[in-house]
């Protein structure tokens, strides 16, 4: 969309400071905004972060030799979703508590870097799909009620010493099941029995 050209005015004509409405956004993030009967060509001001959108009532600034939009005062619908925009990174540090709240929160990034020294979850759930999962730490802990998993193939490897404790231990293979060492100890303080229909020992 080309600039009108009826909005071009003398640095004199420029208002000191004035209120008025969105008409026109253009590619390079200047705008139209109309106030005092005509319409005036825009820069966005840098403290204003809020993105102006066609309808909104905004403030304006002459610093001389061009016009800036300091504000958005009210939006075109009340209840339109508010676009926080800059140009360049955006950086917030806070000294003290930074908190964020919402009905619902999105987060959308082509990359993600996140290093927290503590950080403590809750939730009623949480779901995660995803292609690759690393993780690496030192020691690991989780207490579940119940736990299943499901998978293609699995593949666990310790190095030293692996323990399991359990009330009942069921273990069934559809097809093969190998048990190997270089001494294998089975004992019971009741019933030990092997049934198949042909055993080989030895």
């Amino acid at each position: 969309m080309m600039k009108p050209d009826n909005i071009q005015a003398l640095p004199g004509t420029f208002p000191l400071q004035s209120a008025g409405l969105v008409t026109h956004l253009f590619p390079d993030g200047s705008l139209t905004v109309e106030c005092e009967g005509r319409g005036w060509h825009c820069r966005r001001a840098a403290s204003c972060l809020i993105a102006p959108e066609v309808g909104d009532n905004v403030l304006i600034a002459n610093s001389g030799d061009r016009l800036w939009l300091l504000a958005v005062l009210e939006r075109a619908a009340a209840h339109s979703a508010a676009e926080l925009s800059v140009d360049g990174d955006l950086r917030i540090q806070s000294a003290g508590e930074l908190s964020l709240s919402g009905h619902t929160l999105r987060v959308t990034a082509e990359q993600g870097d996140c290093h927290v020294g503590e950080m403590k979850y809750s939730g009623e759930s949480l779901s995660a799909w995803v292609s690759l999962t690393r993780i690496v730490g030192k020691r690991a802990e989780s207490v579940w009620h119940t736990v299943t998993q499901i998978s293609q193939h699995l593949l666990r490897k310790t190095t030293q010493t692996e323990q399991v404790r359990a009330g009942q231990l069921d273990m069934k293979a559809e097809d093969y099941a190998r048990l190997h060492a270089q001494n294998t100890l089975i004992t019971s303080e009741a019933i030990t029995k092997v049934d198949s229909e042909q055993i080989h020992m030895g």
